[in-house]
C-alpha cells in the first residue's frame, strides 16, 4: 500500500511534544511504501527552525532530522512546472488562499504517486480541497 505523508504528519512524527506524535511516528515507522512531497523537506526544516513549535532547533539539527526521518525513509515526489500550474488552477477552483496552496501541492503529489492512504493532521483542508481523495485521508 502506498502511503503519503503530509508535512504536518511528518512534523508530528519528529516532535515528541506534539499531541499526535505517537500515532504519526507509528504510521511513519510502519509504512512499507511511504511517500512525501519534495517541498515537505523545506517545509519541515522551516517549521523546525522557526520557533512556531514548542521546540526551536538549530539548523544543523533540523537538517539532520529531516534527512534521516524523511529524505532517507520515504520516496520523494516532485512536481513539474506544469503540475505546479495545474495545482494553482485547482487552488482557484476550490477557494484555496495564502498558505493553503501548500495543501493543494501536497495533494497533487499524493495523486501523482498514486497514494492509497494520505496521512494528514489537516483533515478539514484536505477534505475541502480534494473531495475525490476523501476516502484515502487518514488523520494522524
Amino acid at each position: 500500500m502506498k502511503e503519503f505523508f503530509d508535512t504536518s504528519t511528518l512534523l508530528a512524527a519528529m516532535v515528541e511534544d506534539d499531541p499526535s506524535h505517537e500515532a504519526a511516528l507509528a504510521a511513519l515507522s510502519g509504512a512499507e511504501h511511504g511517500y512525501a512531497a519534495t517541498h515537505s523537506l523545506a517545509e519541515c526544516f522551516a517549521t523546525l527552525t522557526s520557533g512556531r513549535l514548542p521546540v526551536r532547533l538549530a539548523p544543523e539539527t533540523a537538517a539532520e532530522l529531516v534527512e534521516v526521518n524523511v529524505a532517507r525513509r520515504l520516496s520523494l515526489v516532485s512536481l513539474t512546472p506544469t503540475e505546479y500550474t495545474s495545482a494553482l488552477h485547482l487552488a482557484v477552483g476550490v477557494g484555496a488562499r495564502g498558505g493553503a496552496i501548500y495543501d493543494v501541492l501536497l495533494l497533487a503529489a499524493a495523486r501523482k504517486c498514486g497514494a492509497d492512504r494520505i496521512h494528514t493532521l489537516n483533515l478539514r483542508h484536505f477534505s475541502a480541497f480534494a473531495p475525490d481523495l476523501r476516502d484515502k485521508l487518514s488523520q494522524r
